[in-house]
């Protein structure tokens, strides 16, 4: 499944706005919130730590639902970052590598070796060592998930002895390092996956352990200082309590009550947050694009994916829908990641460029379906404006968000505007959405020149000549058209100084900041 930002299935994240009905909803909202946390309260931190958080209570209110503690069934790390943590970690940048469990790796085109962490043990006392790695990493091979096929080219998972692991591939895997940083691969308890209580015990090396009897199932879930985590130091809260409610007014209003330190919050009110002595706080979530499913036909002709491109103005739909907060690259890779080429000029909105090279086409008006959610209208109506600009007709579809998970890459739909999903570089982006099977590729539509490239990087033992391999698979994307209209789909924060400080965000990280650094004042 790909990510695609912090929605809510009930339609209310990433709208930019709440008719005033709903406002009035909301305020009724967090009258019942406030009494529900007076009542909850357990009195004050528990759980003391050793770290500069220690007897501090960091509390969130998000629009995320909890359910359980299973890793490969989730679309963030709302709740898992809490308890969990991988061999490796990702920088604020969304795409530098870091130790966590892994203190050193060493990456070859067909193995990979890990040196492991000392004296990290599970929240259950379970000692983590390479035995665990193997334990977790053949799970999620063997277990349907979207994160399995991240996992495809391994041949086998190795204990080499207590501290070293070797990953030995099928073929090479240039996104395996960093998608082992990433959400999917936390490291569980092996014990508690043999006693089958992984899911509601949520047994993990993090620096919290999950507190079910101060948790409220449905409202608050609560994690409190793991006293043998191996870096106290590090860690800001010594206790953390999310507070689960899908309206955005009702999440302000209780942190305007003081009842929460930090909250998932929507541009009008982050931008209301900074006028009312409380502060705000933004980053790009995720990268959002047109995605053109059916090259076959709808956009077979190279010129009119040229024209569309240029048609399309991001920068609106960053305006009217994030509240003007948000970059509008031109290709889709950031300066660093591989793939990314500063040469590239892109599709930037250009009307008369469009306009002639629809009128060079030719033929009959062009149509075709734009599928979306109802809580994007916005973006989707923005869209159908631009490209009637070009004589263009735009038909959308605009499902509930469940409906949409459910349809939008059946192949029914020649397009959308969402993210791909990729978070790895330029091989990942080719596996999930230009390579026969990839989902983003519905119709199975063959891109040769695509796959040469690919074939390339990945073969490639220099790397020079992989990083030229990416290049070239960037400029045949931006020479062909066939993908454009990027833009960050921002996540914004909501919080009070007075309380709480450094409240930082990981690109591509949706629906989460980085809790281990926040520091609480008090």
């Amino acid at each position: 499944m790909t990510d695609i930002g912090s929605p809510s299935p009930r339609g209310r994240a990433g709208r930019p706005g709440s008719p005033s009905a709903h406002r009035a909803g909301g305020a009724l909202l967090a009258v019942a919130l406030t009494v529900t946390l007076a009542a909850c309260s357990g009195g004050g931190p528990s759980g003391q730590g050793s770290g500069s958080g220690a007897g501090t209570t960091l509390k969130v209110g998000t629009n995320q639902q909890f359910d359980d503690w299973e890793t490969v069934t989730k679309q963030n790390s709302t709740f898992t970052s809490l308890v969990y943590e991988s061999l490796l970690s990702v920088a604020p940048d969304g795409f530098t590598l870091r130790p966590q469990l892994a203190t050193e790796w060493k990456e070859t085109p067909l193995r990979v070796d890990f040196t492991l962490r000392r004296g990290v043990v599970f929240h259950d006392g379970t000692p983590f060592d390479a035995e665990a790695v193997v334990t977790n990493l053949e799970r999620i091979q063997k277990t349907p998930s979207q994160y399995r096929g991240q996992l495809a080219a391994v041949k086998s998972v190795t204990a080499v002895d207590p501290t070293h692991v070797r990953i030995d591939l099928k073929q090479p895997a240039p996104s395996l390092v960093t998608n082992l940083a990433r959400l999917g691969m936390y490291m569980v308890s092996p014990k508690a996956l043999a006693d089958g209580d992984w899911k509601t015990e949520g047994s993990g090396t993090g620096p919290w352990k999950y507190d079910p009897k101060a948790s409220t199932k449905g409202l608050r879930t609560v994690v409190t200082a793991f006293d043998k985590y191996y870096d106290k130091k590090s860690v800001g809260p010594s206790r953390v309590e999310i507070t689960q409610i899908n309206d955005p007014d009702s999440l302000y209003n209780a942190l305007r009550a003081g009842q929460l330190d930090v909250v998932w919050t929507t541009p009008p009110l982050a931008a209301r947050a900074d006028k009312e002595g409380l502060k705000s706080t933004w980053f790009p979530s995720v990268l959002w694009h047109l995605q053109m499913y059916d090259t076959r036909n709808t956009f077979k002709d190279k010129k009119f994916r040229q024209a569309v491109c240029h048609a399309m103005n991001p920068q609106d739909y960053v305006d009217a829908a994030l509240g003007g907060k948000g970059k509008v690259p031109l290709q889709r890779f950031p300066a660093g990641q591989p793939g990314h080429d500063p040469a590239l000029r892109g599709y930037p909105h250009d009307l008369d460029r469009a306009r002639q090279l629809m009128k060079e086409l030719g033929g009959p008006q062009r149509k075709f379906t734009l599928i979306s959610y109802d809580t994007q209208r916005t973006i989707a109506e923005l869209f159908r404006s631009q490209m009637a600009e070009i004589g263009v007709e735009v038909e959308l579809q605009l499902p509930n968000f469940p409906q949409f998970l459910s349809t939008y890459q059946s192949g029914k739909y020649p397009a959308a505007i969402l993210s791909d999903g990729s978070r790895s570089g330029a091989y990942d982006y080719y596996i999930r959405k230009f390579a026969p099977d990839a989902p983003g590729n519905p119709l199975k539509i063959t891109y040769p020149s695509l796959d040469a490239a690919a074939r390339e990087g990945l073969n490639a033992t220099d790397p020079a000549v992989r990083e030229a391999a990416w290049k070239k698979m960037s400029e045949i994307v931006n020479d062909e058209a066939l993908d454009c209209g990027y833009f960050d789909y921002t996540g914004f924060w909501a919080y009070n100084p007075k309380k709480v400080e450094n409240i930082v965000s990981t690109t591509n990280d949706v629906a989460v900041f980085r809790y281990k650094d926040a520091r609480v004042k008090g």
